[in-house]
């Protein structure tokens, strides 16, 4: 014990304190067991997220697109409906020819409007 409280430098001793000699080593914390266990469970669980992802990615694939089906005894309905398409189509046709006239008719009035105009402005003129 007096040997530590020297305060002169010998090997191993720095005023007053022992220093080891010997080299220092990390150790684990926890055994190789444990983490190799670790790693084998983070897996499984990564690819039971990426299977249940693949099958919720083809579920919603499959609901998407449901197959469409038309059956033979709906002709009837087919006709009726290639009609009325046909009817919405001429329909559309003649409001866009009167759509067309009206444009026309409202440029001529007010060409005509514009005459009218100079002419009430020309008589005031020579009045």
């Amino acid at each position: 014990m007096a040997d530590l409280l020297r305060s002169g430098r010998r090997r191993g001793h720095v005023r007053g304190h022992v220093v080891a000699q010997r080299a220092y080593a990390l150790q684990p914390v926890r055994s190789r067991a444990v983490c190799i266990g670790v790693w084998v469970l983070v897996c499984i669980a990564c690819m039971a997220a990426g299977a249940a992802a693949m099958r919720g990615h083809v579920r919603a694939d499959v609901s998407a697109d449901p197959p469409c089906v038309a059956p033979a005894a709906h002709d009837a309905l087919q006709d009726a409906l290639a009609r009325a398409q046909l009817a919405l189509k001429q329909e559309a046709a003649s409001r866009a020819s009167v759509q067309k006239s009206a444009d026309a008719l409202t440029v001529e009035v007010r060409r005509l409007q514009a005459q009218v105009l100079f002419l009430q402005g020309q008589s005031r003129s020579h009045r």
